[in-house]
Formats: structure tokens, sequence, C-alpha cells
């Protein structure tokens, strides 16, 4: 008889999850615990790949690309991402600025702990 996946199991498998230019448009007191529960996802020396706020910034373009559609982001700074990340199981392995108009985000490399 197989036995039923339930979702922890299947999410353990991962060997790496990617997150670029997402987190920065959900809420800010939602990004803490999504970025636990990303760890939960990968397994043991897996990698995340996230693109993150440079600065902290919450704000609206009404008219966004010119596009008629109206934009949202929400973000923190480098060094609050990075505790977040830290704290939720994940070793920053390399961080890069990526220059966008007048600022920018940050590129996190990640990798989770083995035996967390």
């Amino acid at each position: 008889m197989r036995q039923r996946r339930t979702r922890r199991s299947y999410a353990e498998r991962r060997g790496v999850v990617v997150s670029l230019y997402a987190l920065i448009h959900l809420p800010l007191d939602e990004q803490q615990q999504l970025l636990a529960r990303i760890a939960t996802w990968l397994r043991p020396g897996g990698c995340f790949l996230c693109t993150t706020g440079h600065t902290a910034w919450t704000g609206t373009d009404d008219n966004w690309l010119d596009g008629g559609a109206p934009m949202w982001w929400s973000h923190t700074d480098t060094a609050t991402y990075r505790s977040w990340m830290s704290d939720a199981g994940l070793v920053v392995d390399t961080e890069s600025f990526v220059p966008e108009g007048s600022g920018g985000h940050t590129l996190f490399w990640t990798h989770r702990l083995s035996g967390t």
C-alpha cells in the first residue's frame, strides 16, 4: 500500500526555493513568517535564493510602468532580512546589492542548516 505524503514531508525534499522580486510585494508583517515557512520547505543543506528590499520603504505607484494598474511595495532593510533569515535557520552564503534606478534590492543566496 502506498503511503500518503504529507505536505511537510514532500516539501522538505526541496533542494532549492527561488523568490525573485516577490517578497517585496507582500505586507511587511507577513514576510518574516513566510521566510520561516520557506526554510521548512528546504531539505537540510537546501538553497534559498531571493531578492529583498535594500532599504525600508512602503508605498504604491498608481500607474506602474504606465500600464494604468497600481503596484504596491513593502519592504524592510537588508540587515532586518538577514536577521529574519538567520532566525529561520537559514545561513546567508552571499548577499549583493542589485541596483535599480535610484535605489535597489538585495540578492541573498542562503542555505538551510543541516539537521534543522
